[in-house]
């Protein structure tokens, strides 16, 4: 069974709004496998939980950003056999470099405590 394009971005989007709302609340501690994982969060507590809320708050919009996407160019979506298929698959997604981005820039700007 072919899945149509838009809802693989909806079921993204949602996924990856779900996943990030713990973060924001700051319910994940420090580990290796579920959070922003860069160096400079593991530097301490306090930096582990000010990326992983602010990577949050970002990864959240993103996820929104995907299923408004979804929803608003549902439309215009080739179907899946297209060969257009894997660009309009993959364009939405290119708007993570951005976030990640930001969550870098965000981790440069605090202390190394």
């Amino acid at each position: 069974m072919i899945v149509p394009i838009p809802y693989v971005h909806v079921g993204l989007g949602a996924l990856i709004a779900l996943i990030s709302i713990p973060l924001v609340l700051r319910k994940v501690p420090m580990n290796h496998l579920y959070g922003v994982r860069i160096a400079k969060a593991f530097v301490s507590d306090e930096n582990w939980y000010e990326i992983n809320a602010y990577g949050g708050k970002l990864l959240l919009g993103f996820g929104l950003f995907l299923i408004a996407f979804a929803v608003i160019g549902r439309n215009a979506a080739p179907p899946p056999t297209s060969p257009w298929a894997p660009v309009w698959l993959v364009a939405p997604l290119l708007a993570l470099a951005p976030v990640i981005a930001r969550i870098y820039a965000f981790a440069r700007r605090l202390p190394e405590r």
